[in-house]
Parts: structure tokens; sequence; C-alpha cells
């Protein structure tokens, strides 16, 4: 099959909804097609970035007092006698309690470590949707890490671990924490990982790597002394797991 024929299948795909020959088919297919395999990459991204919870947005102070104020306001009506108020304040006030507090959930603001999670992840799905995974394209360590002296306040470390089936791809600037931050791009077979390396704010123990997975992405966290380290990659968490750790013993 070509890729004319292919397309049309990817997203059914992509949904897990073809039968067993013509998955066999597609996936050989893009065994051997890199632009339908990233196709279905950028399909795969786009549908989890719709979906990302850092789409949502903190609620201004303002909104979360009008809120509460409304919210007052019902229950102190709650408590009139049944047949003092009117129709459409008996049907009226629960409902619209109802919507407020709905609002108030869907505004409000996540944990840190949620927000995070959902920043790495998304700055790792936006990196492969606009093919834009370096600034800098290079294997060599000696090349991409001079590339970020006067780009940012610190010097990110550099490994290349081609030796271990891990070799570096180059790097970009990128924005997490509230920071511009190093982007070390890294590839397995046809899998990418970003590696985020920024300063911690205070010197610290080091931490050993672990695991977690946001909308079908493996992440891995850990610290050195002096650096944090975000891995992410649609990489299965084993082998994710195997490089953080040749970096964090490294």
């Amino acid at each position: 099959m070509n890729c004319q024929q292919i397309r049309p299948l990817l997203h059914a795909h992509h949904d897990g909804e073809l039968d067993a020959a013509n998955t066999l088919q597609v996936d050989q297919h893009l065994a051997d097609c890199p632009h339908c395999f990233a196709y279905l990459r950028n399909l795969g991204a786009t549908r989890l970035l719709v979906r990302d919870e850092a789409l949502r947005h903190r609620a201004s102070p303002d909104l979360r007092r009008n809120i509460r104020a409304a919210l007052a306001k019902a229950a102190e009506a709650e408590r009139e006698p049944v047949a003092a108020r009117p129709v459409w304040w008996r049907i009226g006030i629960p409902a619209a309690a109802a919507v407020l507090l709905g609002s108030l959930f869907l505004f409000w603001p996540q944990r840190s470590d949620d927000r995070l999670l959902a920043e790495v992840t998304s700055s790792h799905v936006r990196s492969l949707m606009v093919e834009h995974l370096t600034d800098v394209t290079s294997t060599d360590q000696h090349t991409v890490k001079p590339w970020f002296d006067g780009k940012l306040d610190y010097a990110p470390p550099v490994r290349d671990l081609r030796d271990a089936g891990f070799p570096l791809l180059g790097g970009r600037l990128d924005y997490l924490s509230g920071r511009s931050v190093a982007a070390l791009v890294y590839g397995r077979q046809k899998h990418f990982i970003n590696l985020f390396v920024w300063p911690l704010d205070r010197p610290g123990a080091a931490s050993a790597p672990s695991a977690t997975e946001r909308n079908g992405y493996h992440l891995v966290h850990w610290t050195s002394p002096t650096m944090t380290y975000w891995a992410a990659s649609d990489l299965n968490e084993k082998e994710l797991m195997d490089f953080a750790r040749m970096l964090a013993g490294g």
C-alpha cells in the first residue's frame, strides 16, 4: 500500500479500529515511511494537546470572589421558608449554584507539580508537532554545549550516550517553570527524548529517577545536587528509565 492509500486509514489505526489485516499493512508501511509515521505521531500529539489540562486557565481573584459571594447568597436564601420564595427562585438558585460550583472547579488553580507535569508534556508534544526539535543540530556534545553560552544563565551538562543506544541529536531553548531552560534532544530508534535541564533554586541532595505517565507519554524526573532533570518521550518506561539512570549515575 502506498501513502495515498494509507493516509485515510491512519485515524482508524490510531483509534484501534482497523481489522488485523489492515493493521498489519499499515504497520509495515509505517516502518518504512517516515512521512506517514510523522503524520500519525502528529495526529496523536494534536489529540493529546486538545485534552491537556494545561489549557485550563487560572481563575482571577475577582472571579473567585464573585463566585463565593453568589454561593453565600444562595446559601442564605436556602434558609428562608420555602413558601416565602418565588417559584423562579426555588428552581433557579440551585441550578445557578451548580453552575457556579462547576465553574469554580474548572478554574481552580492546579497544584504546582501538576502544572509542571503539564508544561513538560506540552513542550515535548509541541516540539514534535512543529518539527522544531532542535535549534542546534549536532551529535557532538562539544558543539551542543557551547551553543547555549550567552543564551542561558547557566551551563547545562551535555553527554552523548550513542554507545548505549541513545545518540545526542541536538538542543534548543525552551520555557518551563517560569524560566528559559535547556532542552537536549536524544534519539532511540524512531523515538525522540526531550531532556529538560535547569538549575535548582537551592542546591541540595541528588534524587534518584522516578517515572510517571501523562497523556500516553512517559516522564522521568531526577535531580543532581545543582540541577533538575525531566525526560519526556513516547518511549517505553523501562528504556526511558535506563536512559535516566545512565545520566543520573554519570
